[in-house]
Order: C-alpha cells, then sequence, then structure tokens
C-alpha cells in the first residue's frame, strides 16, 4: 500500500508563506507528477512528504496513518535527488548496499536485492565501478537502484533527470515509466519539463506560488485547462490568447473573423498552435503578419503578428511555401477555442 494523503498543508519561512493550504490524495500505486514553474513550491511539498521539512500546519497520512511528526527514516519512503548524492569512495555495489547494511538485513538478502535491482536497471557490469567511472545516466540509475532495494511504500524523485542531456533525458523518461509499470509503486515525481510530466503522469498537480492550479490526467489539463496559467503552461508551443469582448455569444478575433464564445464581456480566447491551419482563399480567416519560419522538416513553426499586434505561432504540417513578411491566413475548428472570464477561469 502507499496511498498519500495531504490535509491543509501549510509551510513558512521566516513568517512568509511558500504553501497555502493543501489538500491533495495520491492513490495507492499512482505516478503523480508535480510541476510548475520555479519557485512554486513543489520541491518543498515533496521535501515535507519525504519528512526532511516539517508544515507549519496541517497533516500528511501514508496509508491512513498520521506521519507528520514521523521521522524521515521510519516513513517508509525512498527519494532519489536531482544531484544523485552518491557515496564517491564506494563501488556501485556498496552504494546500493549500504542503507540495507545500517538496519542490519542478512548478507544474502542484501545481496539478493542488490542483485535484483541491478538486472533490472541493467547495471551487473557496473558493480564493481566508482561513481567517477560512471556517466551521468549511469549514475541517475544507481541513485535509482538505492531507492528500489529499500522496497519503500513510495519513491519520491526530485527532477532526477535534469543533469541529463536532451537524448538521455529521453531514455530515461521511457525507462522510468517502465519501472513504474513494473514495480506499481507509488511515485511522486517534481519537475519544472511539462514533456516529462505529460509522458510519465498518470496524474499532474499544477503548481504556481504555493497554491494547486488543477489535478487531472495529462490529457484532461491539455484539453481542458481550468484557468489561464495551466492553458499557458501545459502545451508546447505555448497556446495563443487573444483578447476580446464578448457581445451576445460573439467575439471579435484579429482580422474581423468573428467566434461563438459563452457569455458577455471582457473574454480571453485561446487556441494552441497545433489547431490553427492555413485557410481557404474565400474562407473567413484569422489574419497575421509572418515574422518568423522555423522550417523543421515534418512541420513548419510559423510565428506571426495578429492584425492587433498580438503575438501567435502556429504549427503547420509539412513544408508549406510561405515567406516572412506575407500575411497568413488561418482556420480552425470551433470547438478547438478555450474561453476565459476576466478572472482568468474557464467558460463552458
Amino acid at each position: 500500500m502507499g496511498q498519500i494523503t495531504l490535509r491543509g498543508i501549510r509551510k513558512s519561512f521566516s513568517g512568509v508563506d511558500v504553501i497555502h493550504g493543501i489538500d491533495l490524495t495520491i492513490a495507492d500505486g499512482e505516478l503523480a507528477v508535480f510541476v510548475g514553474p520555479s519557485g512554486c513550491g513543489k520541491s518543498t511539498l515533496l521535501r515535507m512528504i519525504a519528512g526532511l521539512d516539517r508544515p507549519t500546519t496541517g497533516t500528511i497520512e501514508i496509508d491512513g496513518q498520521d506521519v507528520t511528526r514521523t521521522s524521515a527514516a521510519e516513513r517508509g519512503l525512498a527519494m532519489v535527488f536531482q544531484s544523485y548524492a552518491l557515496y564517491p569512495h564506494m563501488t556501485v555495489r556498496q552504494n546500493l548496499s549500504f542503507g540495507l547494511e545500517n538496519t542490519r538485513m542478512p548478507k544474502n538478502d542484501i545481496t539478493a536485492r542488490v542483485d535484483d535491482a541491478g538486472r533490472m536497471l541493467e547495471i551487473m557490469d557496473l558493480m564493481d565501478r566508482r561513481p567517477t567511472q560512471l556517466s551521468g545516466g549511469q549514475r541517475q540509475r544507481v541513485a535509482i537502484g538505492r531507492a528500489i532495494v529499500r522496497n519503500p511504500t513510495a519513491f519520491l524523485l526530485d527532477e532526477p533527470l535534469s543533469n541529463l542531456d536532451a537524448e538521455l533525458r529521453g531514455s530515461m523518461r521511457a525507462e522510468l515509466a517502465g519501472l513504474h509499470d513494473r514495480l506499481k509503486t507509488t511515485m511522486i515525481y517534481v519537475t519544472h519539463d511539462q514533456i516529462e510530466a505529460m509522458t510519465l503522469a498518470d496524474k499532474i498537480v499544477v503548481l504556481r506560488k504555493g497554491v494547486i492550479e488543477q489535478v487531472d490526467t495529462p490529457l484532461g489539463l491539455y484539453n481542458r485547462p481550468q484557468n489561464l496559467f495551466v492553458a499557458g503552461f501545459i502545451g508546447a508551443p505555448n497556446m495563443n490568447f487573444f483578447n476580446a469582448v464578448a457581445v451576445d455569444g460573439q467575439a471579435e478575433l484579429p482580422g474581423g473573423l468573428r467566434v461563438a464564445v459563452p457569455g458577455n464581456g471582457p473574454v480571453t480566447i485561446g487556441i494552441r498552435p497545433q489547431m490553427l491551419h492555413l485557410a481557404d482563399p474565400d474562407a473567413p480567416a484569422l489574419t497575421g503578419t509572418i515574422r518568423l519560419i522555423e522550417a523543421l522538416g515534418a512541420e513548419t513553426v510559423v510565428h506571426a503578428a495578429a492584425a492587433d499586434g498580438t503575438a501567435m505561432v502556429v504549427v503547420l504540417s509539412g513544408q508549406p511555401a510561405l515567406r516572412t513578411g506575407e500575411t497568413i491566413r488561418l482556420a480552425f475548428d470551433p470547438d478547438a477555442l478555450h474561453v476565459f472570464g476576466a478572472d482568468g477561469q474557464r467558460l463552458d
């Protein structure tokens, strides 16, 4: 079992609140990702779950048991740090077995656990090396292996891939996803990288300034962001936003294109770059002037300025014949629009 429940969690440093009353449940076996910009409180929240910091107010429960005042060593959790935190003077095998030796586990059991983790992570041929003789990806495998051998209630991972290059991060993401699928153990993963969040998570917790903005599945966040912040944070390139005024259920986009929207008054209309396509010559269109073209082969990313000066990005398939300085005319499915009210909340 590995259900983790946070109730009314607040954290202050020197009288300044950084976590503002968080309530959250992470189900047994779930891979939950905390994502948000730097300083949003995601690592602080993870450290409180781990027992490395204590909340100012609120309770933390693991499988229904209050562990708020329980030491980190007694919570049955395993943490993987961004810096790997390996002992440089020890071999890989010694790094993996050190924590188990401190619990006075029988040597045969330690050897069996270390070998199981080594085979799972494909590091058996590295057992006699020291961390300085390993690549970044190999060190990360050892750090994860050190967590696995403890057979924890849950894994806590604090930006574990941030020190790796882009190609290695991609392969390690796939390995972590496969590892979670095999172990079926609760994992909480902290990252500022939305691609990691979208590809790994069963559930994403979007944080900003110590507050949860939305909790949902990756596609739930992408398809139905509940506010402007989530809409702009999730998805790459970022969602395009246009300010407009709704009158009797209609609003006008740059270039004169009118669209149906809920309500009346000021609204922000959002549309993802991938949902735009070139309009037919005689059809009503959203228009703009092309400022930059990024030809990527399979797709083309167009940066343009709308008629009112609003910047917009378009992702088109293939290699359309476009030039900077010319006018681009764009169409979209009306169902692809996201509309937000003056308070930044989604309108349905």
